[in-house]
């Protein structure tokens, strides 16, 4: 059954990188992939641009396989080139690890909106593939019955809200069979859910928490914590934004000037660019923000460069 409209599915991967953070496991069903050591699920913000990796499988073990996933909702021609950017990307930063094996997986949610790899696929020195292809849906027709990410997904692969009243009890106890930890099994659950409500608005998702005694999505710490960085990052774009106004007007700079300067700009934290507002007023050059900024700066790339070398 197609998905009901596109808004509704942009909302899903949050839920996905939940599932596959949870429980890597379901990631290798869904590949169909026999891992040799157990995985951790990151979410990675690239340190020069911010921009964000959402999917990396990282080995326990040294000299495993790296596997880069992309959960895909809509039509996108670009994404294996953005998937090959970001492995790119992952391996140019860290050096050490540029002789590990590694793979990209787009999980499509609707193989319709795949328009194939074109020429964004590469492959190694034995010609093995590195970038591959999941049709999500076809993938968990195919699932045992009591595969984890079968019943975690069945939302998916249902037709009717009356369908899933006849079988939540049977996916939630397949569930508790996984014998994961509370913690786990509650995050899963949680998932099912969501993806639930999602496709079937008839279904009320806070009476389905209530019926599996569940903690509504929106107050999950995981969710918390990615709302509150959420809010943080359009209170930073805004405070550029108005900064970058303020200086147009007081100093008539060229764009290039300002181009230069909102880019210093993202490496100051919000407290920093609150702290510029209130000096700004009394700065009398351009040249005086610039060394502002740029001190403020090296202060954060110090306070980083210490906290990433601290043991946990």
């Amino acid at each position: 059954m197609p998905w009901p409209a596109l808004g509704i599915i942009m909302r899903t991967d949050p839920l996905f990188y939940e599932l596959f953070q949870t429980y890597p496991q379901i990631f290798f069903e869904i590949a169909q992939i026999l891992p040799l050591c157990p995985y951790r699920f990151e979410s990675i913000t690239v340190k020069t641009t911010e921009k964000r990796i959402d999917g990396v499988l990282e080995p326990t073990v040294e000299k495993q396989p790296i596997y880069f996933v992309e959960v895909q909702a809509s039509p996108d021609p670009q994404i294996y080139w953005r998937v090959l950017r970001e492995c790119s990307t992952y391996f140019e930063q860290r050096p050490n690890l540029n002789d590990t094996l590694w793979y990209a997986y787009v999980i499509w949610l609707d193989k319709a909106d795949d328009r194939g790899f074109k020429e964004a696929v590469i492959y190694n020195e034995q010609k093995k593939q590195r970038i591959f292809s999941i049709d999500l849906i076809g993938v968990l027709k195919q699932l045992p019955t009591n595969s984890l990410a079968l019943n975690v997904l069945s939302p998916l692969i249902v037709d009717n809200e009356e369908e899933v009243r006849q079988n939540i009890t049977t996916w939630v106890e397949l569930i508790h069979q996984a014998n994961l930890s509370p913690q786990a099994e509650q995050r899963l659950l949680m998932v099912m859910t969501q993806l639930i409500e999602e496709k079937f608005k008839i279904l009320n998702y806070e009476e389905l928490c209530e019926m599996l005694k569940l903690t509504p999505f929106e107050e999950t710490d995981s969710f918390i914590k990615a709302h509150q960085k959420k809010l943080q990052e359009d209170l930073q774009k805004d405070r550029i934004a108005l900064l970058i106004k303020q200086v147009r007007r007081k100093y008539r700079s060229a764009r290039s000037t300002l181009v230069k300067l909102d880019a210093n700009l993202r490496r100051l934290t919000l407290k920093d660019l609150e702290d510029l507002f209130v000096e700004f007023v009394d700065m009398v050059s351009l040249r005086e923000i610039n060394a502002w900024v740029n001190a403020r700066a090296k202060v954060n790339t110090r306070i980083q460069t210490q906290q990433e070398a601290t043991p946990m």
